[in-house]
């Protein structure tokens, strides 16, 4: 159980309160940005309350300034996994892994992270600390920003969640109200499948006799085994539901245009026997694989 934790006594990353600084210092910076600068000069630790102090410093100057700090993560040094999965532009397994990454670099609140075709959405929330003030959701939503665009190549657009019900493209509020979320709209982003069930599907009828395993195809998309059986969920349908329908699509297309023997299609579809394949393919199509075949006309010589 997460039990709430003053600020003063949860501390932020330095390559967080590092961004911050740099960015509040492109505008001068006040009393925060000046007791940041000693802390990490110190090598001490920066309380979480002092971030968020330096973050309304850059309130005034709207969103290119979040942006601007946001930047400043991708700046060496930075964390090898988080370049890994960039430089990889692995955008499913970035939206994965963000939720850990999170709590590497802060603890007062967090995000929920949903990856749709084309969008990420995204909900900020507390979780140790208050509800996340202003600047905390700007700074949060531009880091988002910072990390897609770096992944898949191009700057994704961003779309604020006000807590008033607006929606408005970020920088279109020059007051930068409140937020519950955001989600960033990814143009044709790179490795995604028109679904996830499409993927699956595509995966297994490479090799359908190979005995998939949901770990196996989850790795090829770089995707957790987690995230797969959630995009499928979403797309209403499972893993094994996809595997036997997939098999069973091909079995039927082998027993309508070739003379290959049941066992055969059976070996070749990832079944353990003629009975098996039977078995599942009356459940699937409400008759057995022999009704599907005409039975071949006896050859009739031709009367002169």
């Amino acid at each position: 159980m997460l039990v709430p934790t003053p600020a003063h006594h949860r501390t932020v990353h330095p390559h967080l309160a590092r961004a911050a600084l740099l960015g509040v210092r492109r505008y001068g910076g006040g009393p925060a940005a000046d007791e940041v600068d000693r802390l990490l000069d110190a090598d001490a630790p920066v309380p979480e309350a002092l971030h968020h102090a330096l973050l309304t410093e850059l309130l005034p100057y709207g969103w290119p300034a979040f942006t601007g700090a946001a930047a400043h993560l991708l700046d060496r040094p930075r964390e090898a996994d988080i370049v890994a999965v960039v430089e990889r532009g692995a955008i499913t397994e970035l939206v994965d892994q963000i939720p850990a990454l999170q709590l590497r670099f802060h603890v007062g609140h967090t995000t929920a992270v949903r990856l749709h075709r084309g969008r990420i959405t995204v909900t900020h929330r507390a979780l140790l600390g208050a509800v996340p003030g202003a600047a905390e959701s700007h700074f949060v939503a531009a880091i988002h920003r910072t990390l897609v665009g770096a992944c898949v190549g191009t700057t994704p657009a961003v779309t604020l969640h006000h807590t008033d019900g607006r929606r408005l493209p970020a920088g279109a509020d020059r007051t930068a109200g409140p937020l519950t979320g955001w989600h960033l709209d990814l143009t044709d982003p790179p490795g995604l499948p028109p679904s996830w069930a499409a993927a699956v599907r595509e995966t297994v009828a490479e090799d359908p006799a190979r005995r998939w395993r949901l770990d196996a195809v989850a790795a090829r998309w770089a995707l957790s085994t987690r995230t797969l059986q959630r995009l499928l969920g979403d797309d209403g349908t499972g893993f094994r539901e996809l595997v036997t329908g997939t098999r069973l699509a091909i079995a039927r297309g082998l027993v309508l245009r070739t003379d290959l023997g049941l066992s055969e299609i059976a070996a070749t579809c990832g079944f353990t026997d003629h009975a098996h394949l039977t078995r599942s393919f009356a459940a699937h199509f409400g008759r057995p694989p022999s009704a599907l075949r005409r039975p071949v006309a006896p050859h009739r010589p031709r009367r002169r």
